[in-house]
């Protein structure tokens, strides 16, 4: 007895050292100075060297086009499989609510010993109370029944139809925000394979400037200043070469970037100049906002969401409304019970009992007026968020159907400024070879002919963005138009 005495003051001292440095083991997880980086254990990045990439890879052994570029990313991109998910979850959530429509079913099975001592009076037992061991097993079936609600349960499956309605519209959506990344990501890359090319086309045209001042200086017709000049045209010109490679592999890694495929992938792609250049838009910009309004998947949203809300608060409004409940449950007792050690007095008979319920909320200190007031709000709130989204697709349907109109006109006016350039250069050429132009003036020109092909190169792509861009603004897909502008 004496040991166990002397025991226990140590284990309370144990206990309460271990209270007092529960602190101090916590502090111990964070980093020990704000000096020094957080070494990260060797375990973790284990872990995350074995997790590897997830990317998917896609074929390499042909040159993809833009409709198949498109294609692979709606195959492979996390976005649209993660819309998808949340689609499948929202139309299992209207299971849930059709679940309220069905009686509910459980099975529960109680058992165990009880031994309790129990007051009596002392002129039926002298000692003023008996002792009673009850030994007990009862499995039932419950069940439970909501039979009316006034229409709660039914505004609660009008919420989540609505709710579904929105999650496969912005899977509809995800698709099209999608379309018109690759298809950007697409132009994007062939706008910088058009300025690579203007810039060795100016590369070409700074050497053979450069062998015609070398020339002239080697027949005493040229000065050596004049040669000088024409060799750092010719290093800007390897410069910007060089430069309009980097912004290519930039554009390329975007491309890859958008398709959801792996970031090392190496495909080969096809060139947008191939493709002949949009129509100018055959509608007016106002029936082209008129489309949008109708068919673009972020306004049908709102207006879903808008539904969804609208259903939540009539939910809310019927918590005032009383409910009717049936309620049952069957189940067998197996059990014995013995008084002050007697023998046991055994049972195994079933029971049951069938109940109605009426109830109706008198008074909750209000919580229901609070989340009526919610979900009015929430309803207000999607209204306004309706009239910003269509205001929103107003504006970004203008926006693109200018910028395509404006881009073909660009394109129209670069086309004839590249050939007149291209005239004037190969005259000036002539000129400064036979000796009587300048290098000025062919420097001038020949800086003039880069310009043009830049702006050719700019333009054309530009005009497919703005094609692609006026279509996901309408609505549609974001692909490119195939016939060429009259």
């Amino acid at each position: 007895m004496s040991t166990q005495i002397r025991r226990r003051p140590a284990r309370r001292v144990l206990a309460a050292w271990g209270l007092l440095t529960l602190p101090a083991l916590a502090a111990s997880q964070a980093p020990a100075t704000s000096e020094q980086p957080w070494p990260i254990p060797q375990n973790a990045i284990e872990r995350a060297t074995l997790l590897g990439s997830h990317a998917t890879s896609a074929p390499t052994a042909r040159p993809y086009d833009l409709a198949q570029l498109i294609d692979l990313a709606e195959r492979t991109s996390p976005e649209t499989r993660a819309a998808w998910e949340e689609a499948r979850a929202a139309a299992a959530a209207i299971g849930l609510a059709e679940a309220a429509y069905l009686p509910q079913l459980s099975f529960q099975a109680i058992g165990g010993f009880q031994h309790t001592p129990l007051p009596v009076p002392k002129d039926l037992v002298p000692k003023g109370y008996f002792i009673s061991d009850t030994r007990e097993v009862l499995p039932s079936l419950a069940l439970k029944w909501l039979l009316f609600d006034f229409g709660r349960r039914d505004a609660a499956l009008e919420a989540a139809k609505a709710d579904s309605f929105v999650a496969n519209v912005t899977f509809t959506g995800a698709h099209q925000s999608l379309i018109f990344s690759v298809s950007q990501a697409y132009f994007d890359l062939s706008a910088a394979r058009g300025r690579l090319r203007a810039a060795q086309q100016a590369l070409a045209a700074a050497r053979t400037t450069e062998d015609a001042a070398v020339a002239k200086r080697n027949t005493g017709l040229g000065t050596i200043v004049s040669v000088a000049q024409a060799q750092r045209q010719s290093a800007q010109m390897r410069y910007a070469v060089a430069a309009a490679e980097a912004a290519q592999r930039t554009a390329r890694a975007n491309l890859i970037a958008s398709l959801g495929v792996a970031a090392d992938t190496q495909l080969e792609v096809t060139d947008a100049s191939e493709l002949p250049l949009p129509r100018t838009p055959e509608q007016s910009v106002t029936a082209a906002i008129h489309l949008a309004l109708a068919q673009r998947p972020d306004i049908i949203a709102a207006l879903g969401k808008m539904d969804a809300a609208q259903a939540s608060l009539k939910s809310e409004e019927r918590s005032y409304y009383p409910i009717f409940e049936l309620s049952g449950s069957a189940f067998q007792n197996f059990g014995s019970v013995s008084s002050d050690g007697k023998p046991f007095s055994t049972i195994d008979k079933p029971g049951g009992a069938l109940l109605f319920s009426f109830s109706v909320p008198i008074y909750d200190g209000g919580t229901r007026r609070s989340r009526v007031s919610v979900a009015r709000s929430k309803l207000h709130v999607a209204e306004e968020q309706l009239v910003k989204t269509q205001d929103s697709a107003s504006q970004q349907v203008v926006k693109a159907y200018n910028a395509l109109v404006s881009y073909l006109a660009e394109y129209d006016a670069a086309t004839a400024y590249r050939d007149a350039a291209h005239t004037a250069y190969d005259a000036a050429l002539r000129s400064y070879r036979q000796g009587v132009g300048t290098y000025i003036d062919l420097a001038t020109e020949e800086n003039a002919v880069v310009q043009a092909e830049t702006q050719v190169e700019d333009a054309r792509a530009s005009a497919h963005t703005a094609a692609a861009a006026l279509a996901f603004a309408m609505g549609g897909a974001a692909t490119a138009p195939s016939a060429e502008n009259p």
